[in-house]
């Protein structure tokens, strides 16, 4: 009868191991997955930025170039570097009263 018992005991310890190793090799192959699906996700984020990137960089030139555009509706400051725009009390621009 020890014998048996023995011999169940064997036989699911056998069981146990088969699947722990499977289990391993199921995760094993779950990473890799897992590291080629984050590899494209970065990848494809780099190239969003990259554009992105581009359009920022198109949109700066085009701001400076209308920035230069419009410059000449500008007002001259005066000789003395004072900016008119800047002062505050009732001669100001933003006085309201």
């Amino acid at each position: 009868m020890t014998d048996l018992f023995l011999g169940v005991i064997a036989v699911s310890v056998l069981v146990m191991a088969v699947i722990q190793v499977a289990a391993i090799v199921m995760a094993a192959r779950v990473a890799r997955r897992i590291d080629r699906v984050a590899n494209r996700v970065e990848e494809g984020i780099d190239k969003v930025f990259a554009s992105v990137h581009g359009v920022t960089q198109d949109a700066a030139r085009a701001a400076s170039a209308f920035s230069g555009l419009f410059g000449i509706f500008r007002r001259p400051r005066p000789a003395d570097g004072k900016n008119p725009s800047a002062e505050s009390g009732p001669d100001g621009p933003m006085f309201v009263g």
